[in-house]
């Protein structure tokens, strides 16, 4: 079969995201297959490519990554999806190749995009594993034997009961080579930092935030590839293309400790110039491993906070009080790591009270950086979407593929001047 797989995304908000999920989606093709990769991020007329690329490749099958639904912003948002739509129907004038939908964005609302879009395919969560069973079930169109597929079917959707991927460290090492890795570390966001390039260690989340849905695509389990496997990624793309700047985008770093001290210590063995940053949970403070962070190439570390105020962190769902938040900033002082911050505001319970005793408690540790955001994203069948339902904040018929917020009602008549001001004595905090 001829591939064709596209990466939509232009968004460069904070950093030009590299698709690391498509490229270990390529990555899995088994090589009987013939594959194209169109990367939107650079192209100035991206629709123009896919009709010379669609002239020219005759693609069998057409896969889209989508990585964002919508830009997170309660007070101003911006939908990034009417593009995918607009993508399948050009796709679709151009010749009879089925379309699949995969990525992040597409597995929070699989059944909405699908019909929205009208695409002929999706895979929900991971895919690697599951789009090779896609592959080796088209000839006879055995849709019934894929995991995670969602299709059309008798003029209905039919959605195949969810896997994941068991031993990650079977998996080859996501293809880069596809992409534009040094545009990626060269091009600034739009936050003016230098680009970082995305590695992900582990899958799975053990948390119950209340919002996320990292549990939900990843499952609450962690698996991992050997520390010393993802080492040698980091060094082979360092020598193959001079990369140094990389995020782990893992949900948690810290989690399990152990497991982030070992792959400190392989990256500290490579004695390479590296330069990465991470996420942290306030839920694991550890001081030996925020010592080998810093000794292992770690220039700065993101602090899964979201609150100061141990009444919202408790209805948020976030497993962990204040004492272990101050405990984790506290001792990423002691190791001498910089740190940036969350405020997550508006969620049940807030009020102005609970605000500005979060201001208050982060201003006290002098973060390089504090991420602002009101309003929380409502996402179908997670427990805010319950709260939400249950409080009239949307209905069930509400289609969620839209953006709609949870805003608690004591600060939505205050809290973006109160933001401003705040903004305004901190230039290093931005909403």
């Amino acid at each position: 079969m001829q591939i064709l797989f596209l990466s939509p995304n232009q968004v460069r908000l904070v950093c030009l995201p590299l698709p690391a999920g498509l490229a270990s989606v390529v990555a899995s093709v088994p090589s009987e297959h013939e594959v194209r990769v169109l990367d939107f991020m650079f192209m100035e007329d991206p629709l123009a490519e896919v009709d010379r690329a669609v002239a020219e490749f005759r693609p069998d099958l057409v896969a889209i990554s989508v990585r964002n639904i919508d830009n997170q912003d309660s007070r101003q948002p911006e939908v990034y999806f009417p593009q995918v739509k607009e993508l399948v129907d050009r796709l679709k004038e151009l010749g009879p190749a089925p379309v699949i939908l995969g990525g992040a964005g597409f597995s929070v609302a699989p059944r909405e995009f699908m019909d929205y879009t009208g695409a002929d395919f999706g895979m929900v969560g991971e895919a690697e594993e599951f789009f090779v069973r896609f592959l080796q079930a088209f000839p006879e169109r055995e849709w019934e034997k894929v995991p995670n597929l969602i299709w059309l079917r008798d003029g209905g959707l039919r959605e195949n009961p969810a896997a994941r991927i068991r031993r990650l460290e079977e998996l080859p090492r996501p293809a880069l080579e596809y992409f534009s890795p040094r545009a990626y570390e060269e091009t600034p966001g739009s936050a003016g930092q230098p680009g970082v390039i995305p590695v992900q260690s582990r899958r799975g989340c053990p948390m119950r935030c209340i919002y996320c849905t990292t549990p939900q695509l990843e499952g609450p389990a962690t698996r991992a590839w050997a520390p010393e496997q993802v080492a040698s990624w980091l060094a082979s793309w360092h020598e193959q293309w001079g990369l140094r700047r990389f995020y782990f985008v893992d949900n948690i770093f810290n989690c399990p400790p152990e497991y982030g001290r070992r792959l400190c210590r392989a990256i500290a063995a490579l004695r390479l110039p590296l330069e990465w940053v991470c996420l942290i949970n306030p839920a694991f403070p550890d001081p030996d491993l925020f010592e080998l962070i810093r000794t292992a190439g770690g220039t700065m570390v993101q602090v899964g906070n979201e609150s100061g105020s141990e009444l919202v962190l408790t209805g948020l769902g976030k497993g962990f009080g204040l004492q272990k938040v101050e405990r984790t900033l506290k001792l990423l002082k002691k190791a001498d790591l910089p740190f940036t911050c969350f405020l997550l505001l508006g969620g049940p319970g807030e009020t102005r009270q609970t605000v500005e005793e979060s201001v208050a408690f982060l201003e006290g540790y002098e973060p390089k950086m504090v991420n602002l955001k009101a309003g929380i994203r409502i996402h179908p069948g997670l427990p805010l979407h319950r709260l939400a339902l249950a409080e009239g904040v949307v209905k069930a018929e509400d289609n969620l593929l839209w953006p709609r917020f949870y805003l608690a009602p004591a600060i939505r008549e205050w809290i973006w001047d109160y933001l401003a001001e705040v903004t305004a004595r901190h230039p290093n905090w931005i909403v």
